[in-house]
């Protein structure tokens, strides 16, 4: 009996696991950092970019390697998904390609980002982070889960296509960005530029699971005002000159986000059944206090919150969030005589965009045979973190999910490693999927 053609390509990217692993190496060597200033190239963004440009055009693709026009796109899109003040692009380029079908067929596009997180202190490290060591069936480095290994399986499912010659009536769209560590204005751009296709695979790490959901991300910084003065002397009143320890009011806010995020536990609005969590606030970096003897004058509570597709505004944002986290702040100073004259205020950073593909979505059923066929589980999950989605899915018109290899929770962690039993699977999947979409 002949193999299937799913046969055929599953054994030639089995065959193919050392050069799926020696792809992801060169990605990972180059340190492809974003910058916390997003006007700063990372010092391997460029030089990767040139490397897949070069490995799609060796496949045929025409391609496109442009540096984005930060201020333009956000003048043109303020106060949309992805445009953030700014952002410039020098050193900093977008890679698309276009491999054509012989037409009539369907079209999918596959992409991912390039920039990775800096490693942190190399103490922290048992390998050098852009030195990609193989060791016990793990490949270790900086990006092999965040998210090089999935941009490795895209490129190597196309190749491996392309050498078993499989005849494809629609077009591959190949893309990789910048700057989604950041905000996500490389896919705007990518977007903007006018990639798009019927179908997308964005391969974040998702430990192989289909995940048509992604959150948005709201990044907020809540400040609050003390009145600073002597630590270790008698206070005069709060209503006279103080001080007023900002310390203090800060745990008052904490513990009011506390609340919030148990009252979010048991909201249906907070909650997705492919989601394993709830939403929640989460405070990730606190500041305040400006002396040792001193009491803060000033504390500064910065929070990640996480919002629903449902939950989207009028421009596909997190703007109704935003209003509910700032009255649950505006109530909890209501409980204190200080607070209610020097109310906390909130200055928002950041709002990344998400978003759901129905189920019943015709490439979701595709791809899901896929993975089946490649041994994988075909049940849906979420993404429980941001991924750049939601530009392409609502700006684009390209239905786009999350798949790709690796434990997410090794995402931005020292140590950061893939399996190539993942990789291998992850390429499987989305060739084969690629050929049942676009034959």
């Amino acid at each position: 009996m002949m193999p299937s053609k799913e046969e055929i390509i599953a054994a030639r990217v089995e065959a193919a696991a050392d050069r799926i692993v020696e792809t992801l190496s060169d990605l990972v060597a180059f340190p492809s950092i974003v910058k916390s200033n997003p006007k700063e190239a990372g010092p391997g963004e460029r030089d990767c970019q040139l490397y897949l440009q070069k490995r799609i055009e060796a496949l045929g693709f025409s391609t496109d390697l442009w540096d984005p026009d930060g201020p333009a796109l956000y003048e043109k899109y303020k106060g949309r998904a992805g445009a953030n003040k700014g952002r410039t692009f020098d050193g900093r380029p977008n890679l698309g390609g276009v491999l054509k079908g012989a037409g009539g067929g369907r079209s999918i596009m596959l992409t991912g980002h390039i920039d990775v997180v800096p490693p942190g202190a190399a103490s922290h490290w048992t390998t050098d982070p852009f030195q990609p060591v193989l060791k016990d069936g793990f490949l270790h480095g900086r990006g092999t889960v965040d998210m090089k290994g999935g941009v490795a399986c895209m490129l190597m499912a196309v190749e491996i296509l392309k050498e078993l010659d499989i005849p494809l009536s629609g077009d591959i769209v190949f893309t990789t960005v910048v700057d989604e560590e950041i905000g996500g204005m490389g896919s705007l751009a990518m977007v903007d530029r006018g990639f798009h296709a019927d179908a997308g695979i964005m391969t974040e790490p998702t430990a192989n699971k289909i995940a048509p959901l992604c959150h948005g991300i709201l990044w907020g910084k809540i400040i609050i005002d003390g009145i600073g003065g002597h630590a270790e002397l008698t206070p005069n009143a709060w209503y006279s000159s103080g001080p007023v320890d900002a310390i203090q009011l800060c745990r008052q806010i904490l513990d009011g986000i506390d609340i919030l995020n148990r009252r979010w536990m048991f909201d249906p609005r907070k909650n997705h059944p492919l989601m394993d969590l709830p939403n929640q606030i989460i405070v990730t970096q606190i500041n305040a206090g400006e002396h040792p003897s001193s009491m803060a004058g000033r504390g500064e509570i910065i929070i990640d919150a996480q919002y629903l597709p449902s939950e989207h505004d009028e421009f596909r944002l997190g703007g109704n969030v935003k209003r509910e986290i700032e009255e649950h702040i505006a109530n909890v100073c209501q409980a204190d005589p200080y607070l209610r004259k020097h109310p906390a205020r909130i200055e928002w950073i950041l709002d990344a965009d998400c978003a759901e593909i129905p189920s019943d979505n015709p490439f979701v059923g595709i791809f899901q045979q896929a993975v089946e066929e490649a041994n994988l589980s075909p049940i849906l999950s979420g993404f429980g973190a941001h991924s750049d989605i939601g530009l392409p899915t609502g700006l684009g018109n390209t239905p786009t999910v999350n798949f790709g290899p690796g434990d997410p929770a090794q995402a931005h962690q020292p140590n950061e490693r893939v399996s190539v039993r993942d990789l291998v699977d992850c390429t499987k999947a989305i060739a084969i999927a690629v050929e049942k979409w676009c034959r």
